[in-house]
């Protein structure tokens, strides 16, 4: 089975390297010290280290339920499953409802196509626009498999959000075909200017809203979740019980005590104020010193998404770079079969500054050399 190539990079990158590659948060907003708090009071407890129920700890998704009434889709608690991670959550569902068949973007989260094609699903790929997904060709392939995987939230890789009209266009089409539509939720709410509404809001009885708490809080908690219908969960709920009986007792207490002592009140602010700029930042030195590689501003999430010139092999472009000391991911891994072209991602989140300025320095002399002797061989 093939390995994902971030996860790989990860592994082979040295302390020198300048990694563009991964979704890491930047690890100076980790809340520590109110995590270390959280930590202190929740082991006051002996339960905490206990085993627990396997939906998750009630306090704790009835805060999830709170956040998703705010949002205007009116939840309660029994509508909410923890899981260990949001990965675990796209595992669980591909088992549960993915098996004849599901309908995905193009190009999608590399995790997710991992995951489902790992699970034997097919999987159909419809080509993402401007603002979101071909409507079209969604509602004639959704048709077939009545199941379908979406980001509409700062997609990953390509950073895009759905048009409203679109999130009601897709919404319609999950009622009119009894269908089921997996949202993930994982940047929702890194947005840097306008928050619009999730597109299970408008279809919830035939949505799973999939979270996490790795972009907003701490990765290292490994803490998600998914809410919809009791009916949509049971199965879920079934296969998760027999793969880790339940989510790390602590991890969710300690998320539970940060909440409850209001540490997201700011935090979030904070975060999304930090990414507006290093997006900003990175934007400004792709444009100036690779301006051959096109791409649209973001305006949310972690990534830039873009494309260098026609017939550039960004797979061996990327494996250049990382000889060099900088690497970023190759767009072909977020398509099915990982087929080579001219696109990639770059993260914005995790490097500071200076290493931005150092890692496009080394992206751009590389390409520069690339394309040349490129040509050359032209």
């Amino acid at each position: 089975m093939k390995r994902s190539f971030v996860r790989e990079i990860l592994e082979a990158i040295d302390a020198d390297t300048i990694s563009f590659a991964g979704g890491l948060p930047d690890e100076s907003l980790f809340p520590i010290a109110k995590i270390q708090k959280a930590a202190t009071k929740t082991l006051m407890h002996s339960a905490t280290l206990q085993y627990s129920v396997s939906g998750g700890i009630t306090s704790l998704r009835q805060k999830i339920a709170d956040y998703y009434c705010s949002l205007g889709l009116q939840t309660k608690v029994e509508n909410i499953l923890i899981t260990t991670g949001a990965q675990q959550a796209l595992d669980l569902i591909s088992r549960a409802y993915f098996k004849s068949g599901v309908t995905v973007e193009s190009p999608a989260y590399l995790g997710a196509l991992g995951s489902f094609t790992a699970n034997g699903c097919p999987l159909e790929s419809v080509r993402l626009g401007s603002g979101g997904i071909d409507i079209k060709l969604f509602q004639k392939s959704f048709a077939k498999t009545k199941r379908a995987y979406l980001m509409c939230d700062f997609q990953n890789p390509t950073g895009k959000s759905y048009t409203l009209e679109t999130r009601r266009e897709i919404a319609k089409i999950a009622i009119e075909e009894s269908g089921i539509i997996v949202e993930d939720g994982a940047y929702m709410e890194l947005f840097f200017d306008e928050r619009l509404p999730i597109m299970a809001s408008f279809a919830p009885l035939n949505t799973l809203h999939v979270g996490s708490f790795s972009k907003i809080l701490a990765p290292g908690l490994r803490l998600g979740w998914i809410r919809g219908e009791e009916e949509l969960l049971r199965p879920i709920l079934a296969l998760k019980e027999r793969a880790d009986l339940h989510t790390s007792t602590l991890s969710q207490a300690i998320a539970d005590e940060f909440w409850n002592d209001g540490g997201f009140d700011g935090h979030l602010e904070d975060v999304r104020g930090i990414y507006r700029t290093k997006s900003r930042y990175l934007v400004k030195q792709l444009r100036t010193k690779i301006p051959e590689f096109k791409f649209e501003e973001p305006h949310g999430g972690m990534f830039i998404y873009g494309s260098f010139p026609d017939g550039t092999d960004t797979r061996a472009l990327a494996y250049a770079c990382l000889a060099a000391g900088a690497v970023f991911v190759p767009g072909g891994e977020f398509y099915e079969g990982c087929p080579a072209n001219n696109e990639a991602r770059f993260n914005f989140t995790h490097t500071n500054f200076e290493q931005m300025e150092v890692g496009i320095d080394i992206v751009a002399k590389v390409y520069n050399n690339y394309a040349h002797n490129n040509y050359l061989n032209n």
